[in-house]
């Protein structure tokens, strides 16, 4: 299957989830997060703000606050260029292209001491492989700042294998509400 098989097909799994085992499966994936060394030990993450049937990591994002944690997200300008900004509990949003909330008049995020990228992905294999929306936004970014990544996926959204181009980003893990992959 190619990437755009794959795509269509995790994508339309992904809809058919009813909101409440969506939300259930979200909060476990959010709690196993919670518990990762990973998240534990950085001073600082960088998140997704989801959007449509993605996996709701914002408890992990609250969690990140009340840690003391800065939290930060990428920002994609019309012309495919990103920015880092950094969110608060205080942050205003707006709606930006693509449906993703984008924070009103945010500072910019401090990559240096950043230690974890919650990754969100349409699928994924065994191997930590990642497909995205298709725009390769995350496999730019995660070239120009590698760090330590986790994506979060329902376990519907694992698959055989993922095929793998030149720059395509391997993930160090992805956390299901049922499981963890690892290239450990």
């Amino acid at each position: 299957m190619t990437k755009d098989d794959i795509r269509k097909s995790v994508l339309a799994r992904r809809n058919e989830m009813s909101e409440s085992v969506r939300r259930q499966a979200s909060q476990s994936i959010c709690e196993a997060i919670a518990n990762e060394p990973l998240f534990l030990d950085t001073e600082a993450i960088h998140v997704y703000m989801p959007i449509g049937t993605e996996v709701d990591i914002t408890p992990v994002i609250e969690l990140a606050w009340e840690l003391g944690k800065d939290v930060g997200m990428m920002i994609v300008d019309g012309s495919g260029g990103h920015t880092q900004q950094l969110i608060t509990s205080n942050t205003e949003y707006v709606g930006g292209p693509h449906g993703i909330r984008e924070p009103v008049d945010a500072d910019d995020f401090d990559m240096d001491a950043c230690g974890l990228v919650i990754v969100p992905m349409v699928a994924g294999d065994g191997q930590c492989n990642r497909i995205g929306y298709g725009k390769g936004y995350y496999d730019q970014f995660l070239s120009q700042f590698p760090r330590p990544t986790i994506g979060a996926a329902f376990d519907l959204q694992i698959v055989p294998e993922i095929p793998v181009a030149e720059g395509d980003i391997t993930l160090d893990a992805i956390i299901t509400e049922t499981g963890r992959y690892s290239m450990e």
